[in-house]
Order: structure tokens, then C-alpha cells, then sequence
């Protein structure tokens, strides 16, 4: 019975081990390219939050007029908020660069700390500027089925910024179309 049963153990150890290594090695590689597309995105938590909403509007009967208010939160909200939080994030690293020096200023990462509170404090008036606009460009009921606002995961994220971008290559090449047209009428002319 021992010599059945010690091969066999030494067995199960043994695939324990490779398989083991095996998922780590997997991993590490998902891992790396889950970075290189997130890295293309830069956004941060309200960004996230806003493009979660709006992207739940697509779900809802909105009128014409409503789908273009969106549309314009959208085009007004997303852009200026990413890059405000692009500043606060490069804020944070000079604070914790400035701080690593071991002669840093106190004053001047006082005064860091200071500047990204003020980032942070107009990133946050944006947001509930845009939620207030979207609760009033569709209505109170439907505004009550986007909520609650959650935080939308990285790869929807990626998915949504695809859209966005597609969005605005069509824009641009309806306006090409729409200029060469205007163009060869004004020579029929």
C-alpha cells in the first residue's frame, strides 16, 4: 500500500507545482496586456462615472432632442474633465517626487497639496455639473433608472472610448462629404 501510495503522492505534488507555474506565467502576460490597452486611456474615477451614465442613456426611449442634449454633455463634460484629472494625477507624482528628495520643501509641497485639492474640487463641481445636466436633458424618471452611478470596469471603458472615437471619425468624414459637396456646387455655379 505505501509504495502505491507514495508515487502517487509525489505525482499529485509534482503537477501541483507545474500547473502552478503554469498559471503564473499566463497570468503575467494577460497582465501586460491589460496595461498596454489601459495605459491608451487616462482617465480617472469621475470620467469613468460620467461615461458609465451616459452610456447607460443609450438604454433608455430618449426623444431626438434628448439624445442630442446627451450628445452634447458628452462632447462638453468628458474632455475637460479627463484632462483636469490628468493635472491632479501629475500633482500626486510631483508631491511624491518632490517628497522622496531628502532636502524637499515643505512650503512647496504644501503648496502642491494645495493646487491639487484645487484641481480635485473643480473636477468634482464638473461631475455634479454634468449629472445636473443629465438629470435635466432626460427627466427625473428616467434620470431614476441610470441610478445608482457605479464605477464601470476598465474593459467597457476601453470599449466605450472605441465608440467615442469611431463617433468622431463618422463626424469628420460627414463633414469632408458635406464640404466637397458644398464645394462642387458652389463651381456648378
Amino acid at each position: 500500500m505505501r509504495l502505491v501510495l507514495f508515487p502517487l503522492i509525489i505525482l499529485m505534488f509534482t503537477a501541483g507545482i507545474a500547473i502552478a507555474e503554469n498559471e503564473q506565467d499566463t497570468g503575467r502576460h494577460r497582465e501586460g496586456f491589460r496595461k498596454a490597452k489601459v495605459a491608451k486611456i487616462k482617465s480617472g474615477r469621475y470620467s469613468r462615472m460620467l461615461m458609465s451614465m451616459l452610456h447607460k442613456t443609450s438604454r433608455l426611449d430618449l426623444s431626438e432632442q434628448q439624445d442630442r442634449k446627451v450628445k452634447e454633455i458628452r462632447a462638453k463634460y468628458i474632455g475637460p474633465i479627463i484632462q483636469e484629472e490628468g493635472k491632479s494625477r501629475g500633482l500626486q507624482r510631483k508631491f511624491m517626487l518632490q517628497l522622496q528628495k531628502a532636502d524637499f520643501d515643505p512650503a512647496e509641497l504644501k503648496t502642491i497639496v494645495k493646487e491639487t485639492d484645487v484641481v480635485n474640487k473643480k473636477i468634482a463641481d464638473m461631475f455634479i455639473d454634468a449629472m445636473t445636466v443629465i438629470r435635466d436633458a432626460v427627466g427625473p424618471k428616467n434620470y431614476a433608472k441610470l441610478t445608482p452611478v457605479t464605477r464601470i470596469d476598465r474593459n467597457t471603458l476601453i470599449k466605450l472610448k472605441e465608440q467615442e472615437l469611431a463617433r468622431i471619425q463618422e463626424r469628420k468624414a460627414q463633414k469632408n462629404t458635406n464640404t466637397q459637396s458644398d464645394s462642387k456646387s458652389d463651381k456648378s455655379e
